[in-house]
């Protein structure tokens, strides 16, 4: 029992049974990093806010944005090829498998053309919004099959699939990392060792170490949200076979000098472990806290690196324990086959340098000092540095490939659209709020570093000349012109007519009239005295008829009656002239009247017939009456005749009267005609002068309506030249039109309260100068809509450049935040490690002045070796907490030499030059094996892997030269007292008690 414990059989068992379940109950570490690994931001900062916003607009969920990119590398795209672009869109359209939620074309309509069409015609964009529900890269070689067109170089980019490609890529660096870490390790372990074996236990301790604590942070990352990252994994190798080797490197040289000491095995593994498992503890425990206080991070990507602390926990646990196993029971079989085990080694390197800093401290602290100083300055001024994740890819990757495309033939900032969202209680589509959206549209386009910008009120990103003042108040001023002209033309008319009616003798006319209708009146009398006449007349004839006895009688009477017929025929005939000449004059005027009463024309014209018919009646009559009064004298001689010729008259008499009683009812009819006209004429008159004063008001009114309408013209042209023209107004039907409709339902949610305005900016969306300028646009969004109608709305802006802007603010103030609770949890422990403030403190500054002259030498050499002007922006944080997590190590290494060392060799200076030279010895071993388990990284093609590694290997080849330096100056420092003419008479001293040793020791 006794063997089996000494042996420590039971350790081994344990952790081969525990590496057996770690490999079996391994979760799909791919698909957690996947899952977990991406980089997220807090809830509150800005682009989380916006993204919340774009899934409620959506109102689908979670979703993620692609871009399927067409090319054609020969020249522009032909209309063939369009046609067939359209076609395959359509086919994504229709594809259910793929999840998609809405697809912009370049054929959609012009705006969406002139957006997602290069000027040079050879590439055209698709945006894809699809449900993120799917594998991203699943729904990516989805719609690249679907997308190939022939003739056309056919990609699928945006930050999703180049973030899962970033993942791949890690990955396998992670694996090529794991196998050139391994054999580095084996090849430098075999040189230290000059064994086979020793590498062979090295690196199984190790791979135990690694495996378990893999599967723990993996499995609390899928059980527990562990924070997990890109960078996990490969940290955790690089970092656990590095310092695992390291402390195996300085437990194997302490079990190999005890048993050169001539310790049997188990006592030499006893007494390695106690001695150099101090130094481990120690070293573990201070790297231990360097990581895990980055649990206090809030920065979820900082806190990824927690796993790291994990894995130095288990490392501590295996080496202090599973190698006991193997060197209490190989002994010196360990080291075959070297069979000859010598004591300590030394390193002449720190030898040399820690010496001459004892006899000469101010010129080579001095040294330090001067070349210090330019790496502080540079650092002093500030670095950039680079957000953009797709410089990570290698441009073989063909969303990388499709990046760079957009990059070549469209703005910059097209490949990664900033979107502001706007979320208000009320609707959005009013009068007012789309004025309000138009004018911050406007705004943006004015801002700085800004190519485009797109709304519900400019769709194309230009702006709708119909929806603004300047274009209405055109139109309304044409009107006015128009309106001006007409007015102008209709008071030119009614002059005219009030002339005319002026010019015409209205009062000479109705006096003629007038004359006309007393004319009329006296002929219905004549004519009626004539019509009695007649009719005695007829009476008369009838009597002659009767018999001639009564011939004279009725001589008698007819000579009466012919005299009275006479005179009767005389005032006929005078009235029926005076009619004449009335009819005459009456004539003209009705001619003038035609055109103003046709009514009264048509009577005019029947009274002249009628007057000329009376007159040829007339003229008849009076000559009848002349021959018959001519006849009557002879009447009485010729009786013989009368009774032929009364028998005639009888005949003619029925004819006389049918005349008479014509000329009785033509001459009432006239006389009735004249009457109504004169009446009307009267009226006319009345008329005529009220239309006179109404002509003269009406060419009054329009003359002050012109002049009003000029002063309002004149107004309208003022304001069309003033600011207020570029005012935006849509009248309320029109919100609601269809040809509004399309814009509505692009740039707003379905219930209208929520709106976006996608932002292009003139430069990559990635850059830190990107960044700020958004960080600058949203105050000024902010201040602008302050007090406006949408004061009260939520604003946000998301997108990539969105996110690089919190990413920058968040990762630098958690940044400064991590490294002061690192350094004082590194500080604590090497208060305990040191017991000493002074040693702590310039261990610290030593580790800070390391890590800013080697982030400076690596700037350097990355622009100069790869190209890259700048550190990605997660270098300087892990490469800060790998230096000084690590490089603590190689100074806690030396300080514990120097205490273990103080038995033996009183004199602290003498004491840290032994120590140095020592432990020198280690030091570099280990540095040369972490330095090239970094450099592993190299391969993985990663940027962020190569920088850190850059870092790191310089970093800690300044700590190897550095650290014999500035320890022994700080040891000398600390203990003034002892002065040079001191320390080299206790040197003396001691000489002397070596020499009178060794006499007592011969005699």
């Amino acid at each position: 029992m006794k063997q089996f414990r000494e042996k420590h059989i039971l350790s081994l068992v344990f952790w081969v049974i525990l590496v057996l379940v770690a490999i079996f109950t391994l979760p799909n570490v791919s698909q957690i990093v996947r899952d977990n690994g991406a980089v997220t931001l807090p809830d509150s900062v800005q682009s989380e806010v916006a993204s919340t916003i774009e899934k409620k607009m959506a109102n689908k969920g979670n979703v993620r944005t692609l871009i399927a990119v067409f090319n054609n590398k020969d020249g522009k795209i032909t209309d063939t090829q369009n046609d067939e672009i359209t076609d395959k869109i359509k086919a994504l359209k229709k594809d259910n498998n793929i999840k998609i939620t809405s697809i912009t074309g370049p054929s959609d309509n012009a705006e969406t053309r002139k957006q997602l069409v290069s000027k040079d015609k050879t590439t055209q964009m698709a945006m894809i919004t699809l449900k993120s529900s799917q594998n991203v890269k699943s729904q990516t070689n989805k719609i690249l099959d679907t997308i190939e067109t022939s003739g056309l170089r056919t990609y699928v980019t945006g930050n999703d699939i180049l973030n899962d490609d970033f993942s791949t890529i890690t990955e396998k660096g992670v694996q090529k990392t794991e196998i050139i870490a391994i054999i580095f390790i084996f090849i430098v372990l075999i040189i230290v060792f000059r064994s086979p074996i020793v590498p062979l236990i090295s690196l199984s301790t190790v791979g135990v170490s690694f495996i378990i604590a893999l599967n723990i942070v993996m499995n609390l990352a899928e059980k527990a949200n562990f924070p997990v990252s890109n960078f996990t994994q490969v940290f955790m190798v690089v970092v656990m076979f590095g310092i695992g080797t390291d402390y195996n490197i300085l437990l194997y040289d302490r079990f190999k000098e005890e048993m050169a000491n001539g310790l049997d095995k188990v006592q030499a593994a006893r007494t390695a472990r106690k001695r150099a498992g101090r130094t481990i503890l120690y070293s573990g425990s201070s790297v231990l806290i360097g990581f895990t206080v980055l649990g206090l991070a809030k920065f979820s990507f900082y806190q990824s690196a927690v796993g790291v602390a994990v894995g130095v926990l288990v490392t501590l646990c295996v080496e202090l324990t599973l190698n006991v196993f193997f060197m209490a029971n190989l002994g010196a079989n360990m080291f075959w086959p070297t069979t000859k085990l010598s004591g300590t080694s030394e390193n002449r390197l720190w030898k040399f340098l820690s010496k001459i800093t004892l006899n000469h401290t101010y010129v080579m602290v001095g040294i330090l000092v001067i070349a210090a100083v330019p790496m502080l300055i540079s650092q002093a001024k500030g670095s950039t540095l680079n957000y953009n994740n797709a410089d990570e890819l290698p441009s073989t990757v063909q969303s990388k490939k499709g990046y760079e495309v957009i990059q070549a033939h469209f703005p910059a900032g097209m490949s990664g659209p900033s979107t502001l969202y706007i979320e208000s209680d009320k609707p959005l589509n009013t009068q007012e709020n789309l004025a309000t959206i138009d004018d911050l549209t406007n705004y943006l386009k004015a801002e700085t570093g800004v190519k485009t910008v797109a709304s519900a009120t400019q769709p194309g990103g230009t702006e709708v000349k119909q929806l603004y003042l300047k274009s209405q108040l055109s139109t309304l001023i044409s009107g006015l012109n128009e309106a001006s002209s007409g007015l102008k033309q209709v008071q030119s008319g009614l002059n005219s007519a009030n002339s005319q009616l002026t010019s015409a003798d209205l009062s000479s006319s109705l006096s003629q009239v007038q004359q006309l209708a007393d004319g009329t009146s006296a002929l219905q009398t004549g004519a009626q005295s004539l019509s009695s006449g007649i009719s005695t007349y007829t009476a008369g004839v009838g009597q002659l008829a009767s018999g001639t006895s009564q011939l004279s009688s009725g001589a008698s009477t007819l000579s009466s009656g012919v005299g009275q017929l006479s005179s009767s025929s005389q005032q006929l005939t005078a009235g029926l002239q005076q009619l004449q000449a009335q009819a005459s004059q009456l004539s003209g005027l009705a001619a003038q009247l035609s055109a103003s009463s046709a009514q009264g024309g048509a009577a005019l014209t029947g009274l002249s017939s009628g007057i000329s018919q009376l007159a040829t009646g007339s003229s008849a009559l009076s000559s009848g009456l002349s021959s018959l009064q001519a006849q009557v004298p002879t009447l009485t001689s010729g009786v013989s005749q009368l009774n032929s010729g009364a028998q005639q008259l009888t005949q003619s008499s029925s004819t006389l009267v049918s005349g008479g009683t014509q000329v009785a009812s033509a001459s009432a009819q006239v006389n009735t005609g004249v009457q109504t006209l004169n009446t009307r004429v009267q009226q006319l008159s009345s008329q005529v002068s009220a239309l006179q004063d109404g002509l003269t008001s009406a060419t009054t009114a329009l003359g002050q309506i012109d002049s009003g309408t000029g002063e309002i013209k004149a107004y309208l042209q003022g304001m069309q030249k003033s600011y207020m023209a570029d005012t935006f107004y849509i009248p309320k039907d029109s919100i609601k039109s269809s040809s509004f409709k399309p814009a509505l339902d692009a740039y707003m949610s379905k219930n209208h309260k929520i709106t976006s305005i996608t932002i292009v900016l003139k430069g990559d969306p990635s850059t830190t100068k990107s960044a700020n300028q958004i960080t600058q646009i949203t105050s000024d969004v902010k201040a602008k809509l302050k007090h406006s109608s949408l004061k009260d709305a939520t604003v946000a802006i998301g997108g990539q450049t969105s996110q690089t802007a919190d990413l920058e603010r968040l990762a630098n103030s958690d940044f400064m935040r991590t490294v002061i609770i690192m350094l004082i949890g590194i500080g604590i422990a090497l208060l305990f490690v040191t017991r000493s403030v002074i040693q702590a403190m310039t261990i610290i500054g030593t580790l800070v002045i390391t890590y800013v002259s080697a982030i400076d030498i690596s700037k350097w050499l990355s622009a100069t070796i790869l190209g890259r002007d700048l550190l990605t922006w997660n270098t300087p944080f892990f490469s800060f907490i790998m230096l000084i997590a690590l490089g603590v190590d190689y100074s806690i290494f030396l300080m514990m030499r120097y205490r273990d060392d103080a038995g033996d060799i009183p004199d602290v200076r003498e004491r840290i030059h032994h120590s140095a030279t020592i432990i020198g010895a280690v030091v570099v071993s280990a540095a040369v094996i972490l330095g090239g388990t970094f450099a592993a990284l190299i391969p993985s093609g990663v940027i962020t892997l190569i920088q850190v590694a850059m870092v790191v290997i310089i970093g800690l080849i300044i700590l190897v030269i550095t650290l014999p330096i500035i320890m022994p100056a700080m040891v000398k420092w600390t203990y003034p007292y002892v002065n040079d003419k001191m320390y080299q008479k206790v040197k003396q001293t001691k000489a002397g008690d070596v020499k009178k040793t060794d006499t007592a020791d011969k005699k």
